[in-house]
């Protein structure tokens, strides 16, 4: 790992649509707690698999950021010690951290379909990544797989790999909860077993799982302070249970509140939701749109970024929603 003389933290969004108001109250919290906090501010663009990332809409991302008056120490225009900042670019590095895994044998290949997975899930409800996988394809020992790039095929499927949770524990000495804290969130305990199951670190098509990506970059981008949407706060537990495996350091989370629609639901991308194009284009002025979101943050109404700066905590960050006025 680069040895970096200060933290960080990231605003790392996914190139599948235009930005909204919930996307940007996250960059702009983010952001703040750098410039705070006297950490780099990184911008890491998480595009794991970008055959699925509409053409254009990573530039159109980072204009419409440029516009709300966020600026960034690094990126993939501004380059920095531990680019590349495209996750795309960065797959040895996730081939390596799944070795390492393997190593430790908590590590196996998945056959089932998703179909299948659906029909043996033995949850009554899913988890953010679909159905509590059964472990179907689990082996009865922790195994170590001689080479993880030629694992063989059955009823003509390539395999996906999946972490072992329970071995994981087991290597850990971890018996019961999952424990960790959240600047936002408070204290958790995650039974990671029985809500989220043994989970794909590797999928069928070769390209490594989020959890895994967003984990070992937090790491090795030296991104100490993690300041992300509350509908991640899920994902924490296993990227702290990668993390620990690994050996590798540790950030603090602190998961934000969403931006609501007026109706209480959830704002999305693929929802035509309030997106910051859409601001723009009609003319808003971007320092009132920074106005509104610090307000929804506890923070004063104002755009002036220094004014900002000046007035954050950390420890002021909250898990609860907002809802835009109607």
């Amino acid at each position: 790992m680069p040895a970096l003389e200060r933290g960080a933290t990231r605003f790392a969004p996914t190139p599948t649509g235009r930005l909204h108001l919930g996307n940007a109250r996250t960059a702009l919290l983010s952001w703040l707690a750098a410039a705070a906090t006297g950490r780099r501010n990184v911008l890491r663009v998480e595009d794991l698999d970008p055959a699925a990332m509409p053409e254009g809409c990573m530039a159109e991302q980072l204009a419409d950021l440029a516009w709300l008056g966020l600026t960034w120490d690094e990126g993939p225009a501004e380059g920095g010690p531990v680019g590349p900042y495209r996750q795309s670019e960065r797959s040895a590095l996730y081939a390596e951290a799944l070795q390492a895994l393997n190593a430790l044998g908590v590590l196996y290949p998945c056959w089932c379909s998703r179909r299948e997975v659906r029909e043996a899930s033995r949850a009554p409800h899913a988890s953010d990544e679909g159905p509590v996988y059964a472990g179907t394809c689990r082996p009865s020992a922790p195994t170590v797989w001689p080479d993880l790039t030629a694992l063989p095929r059955r009823r003509g499927r390539v395999p996906a790999l999946r972490l072992d949770v329970a071995a994981a524990l087991a290597r850990l000495g971890v018996a019961g909860p999952f424990r960790f804290g959240d600047l936002a969130a408070g204290p958790q305990a995650v039974d990671l077993a029985a809500a989220m199951g043994d989970f794909v670190v590797r999928r069928t098509d070769g390209i490594a799982a989020y959890q895994v990506a967003c984990s070992v970059d937090d790491a090795y981008m030296g991104c100490d302070l993690v300041v992300r949407g509350a509908d991640l706060l899920a994902s924490a537990a296993r990227q702290l249970l990668i993390l620990r495996l690994l050996g590798l350091p540790e950030p603090a989370y602190a998961h934000v509140g969403l931006v609501l629609a007026p109706d209480g639901t959830r704002l999305a991308k693929r929802d035509g939701a309030i997106a910051l194009a859409t601001l723009r284009e009609a003319g808003e002025d971007p320092g009132a749109v920074r106005a509104r979101l610090a307000a929804s943050a506890g923070l004063p109404a104002t755009g002036d970024l220094a004014a900002l700066v000046a007035a954050f905590r950390v420890e002021g960050l909250s898990a609860d929603s907002v809802r835009l006025p109607a």
